[in-house]
């Protein structure tokens, strides 16, 4: 393998008429994520602290897990990313360090947030379909549990790679993977099935308003994450596809410049998250525009 000393990883020569376009490409994917990597650090830390100084609720504890990925996305991931294809541009080789750092924080944090929101859909189909049970699977302190078990599960997967095992630390992430997304997905459709028949049913006149009240704010709240959950969806399934079908089947992908963009639209993510949570929570909004006005009086 030839390349400078310090490199351990050497990339392929592009196709003689595709080299200005995988040059320009990996030029224009630096940039977004040099702009996007401080916005969804700041953002992404503003809803962390709107949930932990005063939202501590079982799923926006859930959602400030997401965030606390997306923060890591922004600090360690995108810097990673845009060193890796800057180096690319320029030498062709790509230090063993940059390698590392982007490989081992992009499968952490792509791990969690898979992982949370298999675990998020679960609590809000828990939350609709069998209340009685709610309280004693998702209490404040079981969320933390769980949030601190899916974080060690996904450093250890991805330290296996140190053991010799690379190839089987992959295919066991996107195991992981795929099965919190089947989780999510029948969740989400059972979530959606309870509220079609929630809306459905008539309700009696003398039915206990208060009860009425709490069960109609559980419905917005599912309603919000469900979306949120989607929109996570969205931007991620790309870059995962992308991965299953090159480096789990083997298949030639012709020009990394899917993996530039589907890894880039899997980032912004990070930066439309925060957006997304204020939008679509009035709590969270108004938490952190609460925190913005303390900072701004300071």
């Amino acid at each position: 393998m030839e390349g400078p000393p310090l490199s351990c990883f050497h990339l392929p020569d592009p196709s003689f008429d595709h080299v200005s376009e995988r040059y320009t490409m990996n030029l224009i994917t630096a940039i977004i994520n040099i702009v996007t990597a401080p916005l969804a650090v700041i953002c992404n830390l503003l809803i962390c602290a709107a949930i932990i100084i005063r939202l501590r609720t079982p799923s926006n504890l859930l959602i400030a897990s997401l965030a606390l990925s997306d923060v890591f996305v922004g600090l360690a991931v995108q810097p990673g990313y845009i060193m890796y294809r800057l180096m690319e541009n320029q030498h062709r080789s790509v230090p063993c360090f940059v390698r590392v750092v982007y490989a081992n924080a992009f499968y952490i944090c792509y791990g969690v947030a898979l992982m949370t929101l298999a675990t998020v859909s679960y609590q809000r189909f828990v939350a609709v379909r069998l209340r009685a049970r709610y309280n004693a699977v998702f209490s404040p302190r079981r969320i933390m549990k769980y949030t601190a078990f899916i974080w060690v599960f996904n450093i250890i997967f991805t330290s296996l790679q140190w053991a010799g095992v690379k190839k089987i630390s992959k295919g066991m992430h996107l195991v992981a993977w795929f099965t919190s997304l089947v989780i999510a997905a029948v969740a989400n459709m059972g979530i959606i099935f309870n509220l079609r028949q929630n809306r459905n049913r008539m309700q009696p006149a003398n039915s206990n308003l208060p009860e009425r009240s709490q069960r109609q704010r559980e419905l917005r709240l599912t309603k919000s994450v469900s979306f949120i959950v989607g929109v996570y969806l969205m931007f991620n399934l790309p870059v995962l596809f992308v991965t299953l079908y090159n480096q789990i089947l083997g298949r030639d992908i012709k020009t990394y410049n899917h993996y530039s963009w589907t890894e880039t639209l899997a980032f912004l993510n990070s930066c439309t998250n925060p957006l997304v949570c204020c939008w679509k929570s009035r709590e969270i909004r108004h938490a952190v525009k609460a925190i913005v006005d303390r900072i701004i009086r300071k």
